[in-house]
């Protein structure tokens, strides 16, 4: 083959590469060489076995490319959801709203309970009983987010941060706001410590728990809404409105169904590290019914300390 390549003169060679390109599309990539397939990895794409943890496998859809929004079915087993539920619960206190540099209560832009959820992965930025059962379900669930997360943090310098327990009850939500700081944080231990550095949330993991809503007359509750989140291509149509994934939504963009063991993902930062505004979001209001989700929030660290 290569003999034959270097016995053609250039347009041969583009004319030659241009048929086994359109060939390929037909007939496969092992018309361009002949090769053994490579290995299976260790781990299959969308599993999660690290830790100690047992194999866990989840499938992706791409809904949204800019920003990046991804969709993923059964990121969370059963047993892992009852068991964080069962850690989370007793710490659920009146929700935080995020303001400028510090985190305050009372807000009715968000009415629903929430809990840091103790783990060993991160320090924490708020005060947490550190004889707190952990449990292994958090653990696992963490590590699994890092797998999924790839190369999006650096190691030894950005972490996965502290989980979060959120329940929202009968009327309760959150709403149009971003996760990511309009100014960067300081973790308190580095308050403490003098360590030169600021952290920001540089994507979520909105993982569903629980959701437990009555669907008489056609009623769909405790969405999450994104007003500037366009899908790549339309969904298929159902028949039954509560069995969509997402809906678009009468005010624009799409709207997520509540569906127990599944995740949203976006980014929520420019590679230059600002904000992207069109990450905005709701909680909607629940309706006859409870939810509870995990919120997951990847921290990158900026800074001569970082």
């Amino acid at each position: 083959m290569a003999g034959l390549l270097l016995s053609l003169g250039w347009f041969q060679l583009r004319l030659l590469l241009a048929v086994i390109i359109l060939l390929s599309a037909y007939f496969g990539p092992p018309l361009l060489f002949d090769s053994p397939p490579p290995p299976p990895p260790s781990s299959p794409p969308g599993s999660s076995s690290s830790g100690g943890c047992p194999p866990h496998e989840y499938t992706t859809t791409l809904i949204s490319l800019d920003p990046l929004v991804i969709y993923i079915q059964n990121f969370v087993s059963a047993e892992e959801s009852a068991e964080i539920i069962r850690i989370g619960t007793p710490l659920l206190r009146e929700s935080p709203v995020t303001g400028y540099g510090a985190d305050v209560g009372g807000s009715q832009a968000r009415t629903s309970w929430s809990a840091p959820l103790p783990n060993s992965h991160s320090h924490s930025d708020q005060d947490t009983d550190t004889d707190t059962d952990t449990g292994r379900a958090v653990e696992c669930v963490l590590s699994r987010a890092e797998h999924f997360l790839g190369t999006l943090l650096s190691p030894g310098r950005d972490e996965i941060g502290q989980a979060q327990l959120v329940r929202y009850t009968d009327g309760q939500k959150f709403d149009l706001h971003h996760d990511w700081f309009r100014q960067p944080r300081l973790l308190e231990s580095d308050r403490e410590s003098g360590r030169r550095r600021l952290y920001n949330r540089v994507a979520t993991l909105f993982v569903t728990l629980q959701a437990d809503f009555n669907f008489t007359r056609g009623i769909i509750s405790g969405e999450t809404w994104f007003p500037h989140v366009r899908p790549i291509t339309p969904q298929q149509h159902h028949h039954q409105q509560h069995r969509r994934l997402w809906r678009e939504h009468e005010h624009g963009g799409l709207a997520f169904r509540a569906i127990p063991g599944n995740a949203l993902f976006w980014v929520n930062l420019f590679p230059n590290g600002t904000g992207d505004h069109r990450t905005l979001h709701a909680g909607l209001p629940v309706r006859n019914g409870t939810k509870t989700a995990m919120n997951i929030w990847p921290r990158v660290f900026f800074g001569p300390d970082a």
